[in-house]
């Protein structure tokens, strides 16, 4: 069969990536092991990896002596050649992160929003980003991860509503990369904080999870066999427009009355508050029983998605607006009662926090997890294919 044009070229992209995604889960690491993790030959490992280290992306640490013949130089992560802006968006502010191949976080910068129209936005963010890309000039900024608040259909670019911007169906993508003149990527805050966890827990590879974002809004990300499902126009995880059951006519940003935002995001708990009288601040010491609600609400929404989903593990992820004990605590508390009866044990369960870094890191992440995912969606011309779906050459 005739190789189509350009195969030699995604060929080498493809094994590129493979070794970088070898190195990464396993760094530092011999060549002998990427060999036998990749199905590549000893040589076609030894060119990659050479071309790797010369692009800076991998780097060699100190000998270590195998049981015989020549100490072997394990390979790890290059951390100066490139890097990958994350921008975490609010309706206040750009917040801006650089991190490196190996996750690491090395420079930062915060830019003001002037308002959230989304031209002034993106010129916030541009310089936001050049402002940081400018503390590490020596490096080259392969691409720039933005974290909205809402729903985010990632593979046309498009933020299709999110209350807190006060947007609907959003060219953001677009927009940007005219802007910045690099690749841009979108995505959700909650994907984003799925998308840090899968890249850099080696421990959830393969794993069916489900993190659930609880901050200004409120976000879930499906994690099927370790890759984070999408669904139709990125609408997958469209947990905050679902309803637990109450009926009180609380109106949503998105249209709709009593949706479990209203009830259980910081935007539904201030607007009930405002409702009451009561001056928006702090969730620390409201009306117990707004905070009782949204515990209710919020946990048995957990633990009915849980239950449609049967994950293996869930990760609720309050904010620090949001990290108050008698919601974290309540969620967790009304979660498990949802349990107590049911004919298949409860998922694990986790409360963690999480914040602007870390939408913004991961942001980031879902660049940097490009350079390390082997697309083999035009491979069918290719020879041979080794362990894991490889492509061999050379």
């Amino acid at each position: 069969m005739r190789p189509r044009a350009g195969s030699k070229a995604l060929i080498r992209e493809i094994n590129e990536a493979l070794v970088l995604d070898v190195v990464r889960a396993h760094r530092p690491v011999a060549r002998a092991r990427i060999a036998t993790e990749t199905g590549l030959s000893p040589a076609t490992v030894t060119g990659i990896t050479s071309r790797l280290l010369g692009a800076g992306l991998l780097t060699e640490t100190d000998a270590v002596r195998s049981t015989g013949g020549r100490p072997a130089r394990l390979l790890d992560l290059g951390t100066d050649a490139v890097l990958a802006a994350g921008v975490r968006l609010s309706d206040t502010d750009a917040y801006v992160v650089l991190v490196d191949l190996r996750g690491d976080v090395v420079a930062s910068h915060q830019e003001p929003l002037t308002s959230t129209r989304p031209q002034d936005v993106g010129e916030s963010v541009a310089r936001a980003v050049a402002v940081a890309a400018a503390s590490r000039a020596s490096s080259t900024l392969i691409g720039v991860g933005v974290a909205v608040s809402g729903v985010v259909d990632q593979q046309y670019g498009i933020v299709r509503h999110s209350g807190s911007m006060g947007w609907e169906n959003v060219p953001l993508q677009r927009q940007l990369t005219a802007l910045l003149e690099t690749p841009v990527v979108l995505d959700s805050y909650v994907n984003s904080v799925a998308s840090g966890l899968l890249l850099f827990d080696g421990g959830l590879a393969g794993r069916n999870l489900m993190i659930f974002s609880v901050g200004a809004s409120l976000g879930a990300s499906v994690v099927v066999e370790g890759r984070i499902h999408r669904g139709f126009s990125g609408t997958a995880g469209g947990f905050a427009h679902s309803r637990v059951g109450t009926d009180a006519g609380r109106p949503c940003h998105c249209g709709a009355e009593d949706c479990l935002e209203t009830w259980a995001s910081h935007w539904g708990i201030q607007r009930e508050l405002e409702r009451r009288g009561v001056k928006p601040g702090s969730l620390v010491g409201c009306d117990d029983d707004v905070i009782a609600s949204a515990a209710d609400s919020l946990g048995t929404a957990v633990a009915n998605a849980a239950k449609m989903f049967g994950p293996e593990r869930v990760v609720v992820a309050f904010t620090p607006e949001m990290n108050v004990p008698a919601l974290t605590a309540g969620t967790e508390e009304v979660f498990r009662r949802q349990y107590a009866h049911g004919t298949t044990p409860p998922p694990a369960l986790e409360i963690a926090a999480t914040g602007p870094s870390s939408h913004a890191s991961g942001a980031a992440y879902t660049v940097l997890a490009r350079l390390f995912t082997a697309d083999t969606a035009d491979t069918s011309d290719a020879d041979a294919t080794g362990a894991r779906g490889t492509v061999t050459a050379g």
